[in-house]
């Protein structure tokens, strides 16, 4: 007797909807993306128990026809597509026809609909996958779907579930999405009872924005708006100053499809790219248009992942979108007010006024670069840190010092008479770093010969350094083989010498031994030795040397951070201080 047999109805819809019902949140993608293709202008949202219990979707959008309500809960049944060439252009969100009969497979579920025109609706009830009611229904225009005791018949996939919170969270996350992809059409969620969303449905992305994140955060983005010869790319992005620690705060959507992108993801990140501590995500909701040609929605049971055809093409054209956004945007963070009173044992630190001292260190970096900073004809975009070639001094504001607060901020005042805090540390590196980059790619570094440095390294570290000697040698350190495992350093920048040390030196190995392409070692390097070279947190600057160093600062390509991503300047705005003290 053959071993192959042709598995029963209820058996192929359960394995189904193991590929398209993971958990509750799909089950709640699902049947929202149903209700925006039916052209919903109002879908409300309803979860108990973290969606086990039961789940809610009501639309206002067509309802279904009673003749294809039962052809709706069958497999591959659809109105979205009719033929396999119909792939390659579709623009609906569901369109496998698996989704519904995949839930009614593992759960209780239970449909009502009616179309506009007609004078009764349909209700249908299924358990596990068998009708057990059928008939007419009195109920509003639309459809309405509801699904209980989720996976109540496959108690496996139950066991994988997480807890409670753990899938509303899910849920809201995926509510959340759906809603930044429709702007034009009102969502509301409850949770047990509760409401935690609502959208107003007026097509503003930006409200939405302000519902999903809240107030605070909506403030710090961006907007983007960018045509390109393959896609278009608008929507927001955010200032530095918002970015997580992962990426749960970017949305991309290709064709208002929202999908993970791990090539969307690096283009954005890239465009960041020093503006940005390491491992630190911008937050983003970009909406990408590409003819549907140049993509493949169909590589996934769930549709979140797609495939380009021209991937590099892509990547630079959302890179230089974004890359254009943070360029035409003031970057400088701005405090809100503190209504709290003031500590009076700081009052008398923010009065130190320009001391007489000149600080040591800037005299001596004065006779290497000017205090005037870099002058328009010496910036030229270099071709091995491509992505620095931004100018946004424009955007950054003249600065005059007015005093200086203890642990190494500037006080300043703008033209329009906004105040700002400047961390002389990060502002005096960012200044660095784009000096010792310039001199380095346009030929120009002076380098010194040293008393020779011997270094003894594990066998990692000295095989990441053989392999970099070229790159370093480029920046002005010169290593030489000494034995097994063991380098002579035989010269440095000149810009470095007087920060010289075995220490800092194994730093530098160290960090760019855990590079692996020669701009990112460059990069790694430079950031390195500007952090070293720059005014501590407790140096004492003379008020000309602040004023010098606001001058350098703003005539850099990227004022708004250091080259580690940490941020340079804050400002209370004119509005923000009279707003503190009621004059306005």
């Amino acid at each position: 007797m053959g071993k192959i047999v042709l598995l029963d109805d209820s058996t192929v819809n359960k394995i189904a909807a193991g590929e398209v019902v993971e958990r509750p949140a799909a089950v709640v993608k699902e049947l929202i993306e149903n209700a925006i293709d039916a052209g919903a202008a109002k879908i409300d949202i309803a979860v108990a128990g973290g969606g086990l219990a039961s789940i809610r979707v009501a639309d206002d959008g067509t309802g279904i026809a009673p003749e294809d309500v039962l052809l709706a809960l069958q497999r591959h049944a659809t109105s979205k597509i009719s033929e396999a060439s119909d792939l390659a252009t579709v623009l609906t969100l569901g369109f496998r026809g698996e989704a519904l009969p995949s839930i009614a497979s593992v759960s209780r579920l239970i449909l009502s609909t009616r179309q506009e025109s007609a004078l009764a609706g349909t209700l249908v009830e299924i358990h596990g996958g068998t009708i057990v009611r059928h008939g007419e229904h009195g109920c509003a225009a639309g459809t309405e779907v509801r699904v209980e005791d989720l996976f109540y018949n496959t108690p496996a996939r139950l066991k994988f579930t997480k807890s409670e919170g753990a899938e509303t969270a899910r849920i809201t996350d995926t509510v959340q999405r759906l809603a930044l992809a429709s702007p034009q059409i009102s969502f509301s969620l409850s949770v047990n009872d509760r409401n935690v969303l609502t959208t107003a449905g007026n097509t503003q992305l930006f409200d939405v924005i302000h519902q999903v994140y809240g107030r605070a955060n909506s403030r710090l983005f961006l907007p983007l708006k960018w045509q390109g010869p393959l896609l278009s790319v608008s929507g927001y992005i955010s200032q530095p100053a918002l970015a997580r620690a992962n990426r749960n705060m970017q949305s991309f959507f290709i064709n208002r499809r929202h999908i993970r992108s791990p090539l969307l993801s690096d283009a954005l990140q890239t465009a960041y790219q020093t503006l940005l501590p390491r491992n630190r995500f911008p937050a983003a909701v970009l909406f990408i248009e590409i003819d549907t040609t140049e993509v493949d929605i169909n590589v996934h049971p769930s549709k979140r992942e797609v495939r380009f055809s021209r991937e590099r093409d892509v990547y630079r054209q959302v890179l230089a979108a974004a890359k254009q956004s943070l360029q035409a945007s003031s970057l400088v963070t701005e405090l809100s007010p503190v209504y709290s009173a003031y500590p009076a044992r700081r009052q008398s630190e923010a009065a130190q006024f320009f001391p007489a001292k000149l600080f040591e260190h800037e005299q001596k970096q004065h006779a290497y670069h000017p205090v005037g900073g870099l002058s328009a004809s010496q910036e030229q975009p270099t071709p091995e840190l491509e992505n620095f070639d931004l100018k946004e001094k424009d955007a950054f504001p003249l600065l005059q010092p007015v005093g200086r607060l203890s642990d190494g901020y500037i006080l300043a005042q703008s033209e329009n008479k906004d105040f700002y805090i400047i961390d002389q540390h990060a502002a005096h590196e960012r200044i660095l770093f784009e000096m010792f980059r310039q001199d380095v790619e346009g030929g120009n570094l002076p380098v010194q010969s040293i008393i020779p440095l011997k270094l003894e390294l594990d066998a990692i570290t000295a095989g990441a350094l053989t392999a970099k000697q070229k790159i370093f040698a480029d920046l002005g350190l010169n290593f030489e083989v000494f034995g097994n495992n063991t380098f002579i350093l035989r010269t440095v920048p000149l810009f470095y010498r007087d920060f010289l040390s075995q220490d800092s030196i194994m730093e530098l190995v160290s960090a760019a031994g855990k590079e692996h392409d020669r701009a990112s070692v460059f990069e790694e390097t430079l950031k390195m030795m500007a952090c070293k070279s720059a005014a501590k947190a407790n140096d004492t600057l003379s008020g000309e040397e602040m004023a010098n160093l606001l001058k350098n600062l703003r005539s850099t390509h990227r004022p708004y951070t250091c080259p580690h991503g940490r941020p340079t300047v804050l400002v209370f705005t004119r509005a923000a201080v009279d707003s503190h003290f009621r004059r306005r």
